[in-house]
């Protein structure tokens, strides 16, 4: 198969060598109407202009590169950074709280949005993302945002060693991966929490360094992440901030943080969020915005991220 596809290239270089530069540019030609032309051009001088001016309005943030078609993407490009109402929200939390000296475990970290814009609040990051493509993404914006105090581990939390097979959940959101439906043609690495802590940050297992904060964004499994970190959990005393998509999920990580002698648990509430996107939306242009923590008995059944503590936060 070799010889008729190498005289071919070589009959190509012959006839480019004697056909007129006309012909050659003619074959070459990549054509648009003046339709298709004028929209996309609107469009492209749309999007150059309306991105940079969309964040004139918005204090500076790190660094970050994105996947652009993905949804939490699409938002800093347009913003700067994800959730920038939750994120100065809890930052003031942590001033609060005065847990500057302490560490912040990222467990879920996705592409760096939290572990980075939290950087300057704590002492160290320890970010866990088992995702490879994602992982190389969030190690890459390390980089590219300065901080010096995030370190990277390339594995999920769990309550036992194992190698589980990991699925996206969300078309056109990379960050949705999860190991809690038990599918996916990914099989990735899971560590339980307190040992590999012990292994790898024996800092933490000995107590030198506290763990003040916990973020855990693993799309319903994090109940088996707090049952691998209970004895951290009871130690260190860190607040846990964690999503809940269902109210099973949420029900199931609740009860592990309990069993861990967590005893106070608020929902992360904004205005409106109880309504739909659009009375959310009528909401705010009417009263305004707001973000703050409101004591909950049990679980909420509608999607949430709730805040789990040792005592009283407010």
């Amino acid at each position: 198969m070799h010889g008729p596809i190498k005289r071919s290239v070589e009959d190509w270089g012959y006839a480019s060598r004697s056909m007129p530069l006309g012909e050659i540019a003619a074959m070459l030609q990549i054509k648009e109407g003046r339709l298709t032309y004028a929209v996309q051009r609107a469009h492209d001088l749309l999007i150059k202009k309306l991105v940079p001016s969309s964040r004139k309005h918005l204090p500076p943030h790190p660094r970050i590169a994105v996947i652009p078609t993905d949804y939490l993407g699409i938002s800093i490009i347009g913003n700067g950074v994800y959730e920038r109402r939750e994120i100065a929200f809890l930052k003031s939390l942590f001033n609060e709280r005065n847990l500057g000296s302490c560490i912040f475990l990222d467990i879920g970290a996705n592409i760096g949005n939290h572990s980075i814009n939290f950087a300057d609040s704590f002492e160290e990051v320890i970010s866990f993302e088992p995702n490879p493509p994602i992982a190389s993404l969030l190690k890459t914006n390390v980089v590219l945002s300065q901080t010096g105090n995030i370190r990277v581990h390339e594995v999920g939390l769990g309550q036992a060693d194992a190698e589980l097979r990991f699925s996206l959940l969300e078309q056109g959101n990379d960050g949705s991966g999860s190991f809690a439906s038990g599918q996916g043609d990914l099989v990735l690495p899971v560590r339980r929490g307190d040992a590999f802590l012990a292994q790898r940050e024996p800092a933490i297992a000995s107590g030198a360094k506290r763990v003040g904060f916990v973020k855990c964004d693993v799309e319903g499994f994090e109940a088996d992440v707090f049952a691998g970190l209970r004895q951290t959990f009871s130690s260190h005393r860190p607040i846990v901030a964690f999503e809940s998509n269902d109210s099973t999920a949420g029900e199931g990580a609740w009860a592990e943080l309990k069993a861990a002698g967590y005893d106070t648990l608020y929902s992360l509430r904004e205005t409106g969020d109880h309504r739909g996107k659009l009375a959310q939306e009528l909401s705010r242009l009417t009263f305004g915005y707001s973000c703050w923590l409101e004591e909950v008995a049990k679980v909420p059944i509608r999607r949430c991220n709730l805040v789990a503590s040792f005592g009283s936060l407010i």
